[in-house]
């Protein structure tokens, strides 16, 4: 197993939520996540969702960006292709917690 570290800023915030854990296993993706987290809060739970994706999103580009010199408007452009390809025709179950 080898686990990521978590970011040091969350250390200065005592209100720092763990929203989701993101595992390749067995060939699989495998996720643990904080459902119920947003609508406790009063947010519409699928739309908050959907909103940490579209981060999630920036942040990779972001990272690629660094990495590998590519473009982050173009890594955006090839994730949402994926992103929306995945959602229309599923390549793998779903299944777990």
């Amino acid at each position: 197993m080898k686990p990521l570290d978590p970011p040091h800023v969350i250390e200065d915030d005592p209100r720092a939520t763990e929203l989701l854990r993101l595992w390749a296993a067995n060939g699989k993706l495998t996720v643990a996540m904080n459902v119920g987290c947003w609508h406790e809060q009063g947010h519409d739970e699928a739309r908050a969702w959907g909103v940490v994706a579209a981060d999630f999103a920036k942040h990779v580009a972001r990272a690629l960006s660094q990495r590998y010199g590519e473009s982050q408007a173009d890594v955006i452009e090839e994730f949402r292709a994926a992103f929306l390809a995945e959602l229309n025709d599923w390549t793998s179950d779903v299944s777990g917690e």
